[in-house]
């Protein structure tokens, strides 16, 4: 009886653990966290710096750098993330290549 409803307890929680993971949204309007989040993902691009598009939150861009004085035009295209929370961590998923980065310092609230 004792080892049910241990079974019982330790699945139960196992499931709220779950259900909080997945798809989440960082305040973008909010100076320190949007530059928390350019840093991160400037370490996730290999830049020193990055430039940030238009977000919802949900999902964060990294604008290509500018073209150079000698160029007319760039195929380099911009750099989806989309915003998950695993566990207590915020992370930006790359979308194109399925890798997690964190985002430290970062606060994000699940999306559904």
């Amino acid at each position: 009886m004792k080892r049910a409803l241990i079974l019982v307890a330790l699945s139960l929680s196992a499931c709220q653990t779950l259900a909080a993971d997945g798809k989440a949204a960082v305040d973008m309007t909010d100076a320190r966290t949007r530059a928390q989040v350019a840093e991160a993902l400037a370490r996730a691009v290999g830049r020193a710096h990055v430039e940030l598009g238009p977000s919802d939150g949900t999902v964060v861009t990294v604008l290509p750098p500018p073209i150079g004085p000698y160029e007319t035009n760039s195929p380099a295209m911009p750099i989806r993330f989309d915003i998950e929370k695993r566990g207590e961590a915020c992370v930006a998923v790359r979308h194109d290549a399925g890798r997690a980065y964190p985002l430290p310092g970062v606060t994000c609230a699940p999306t559904g």
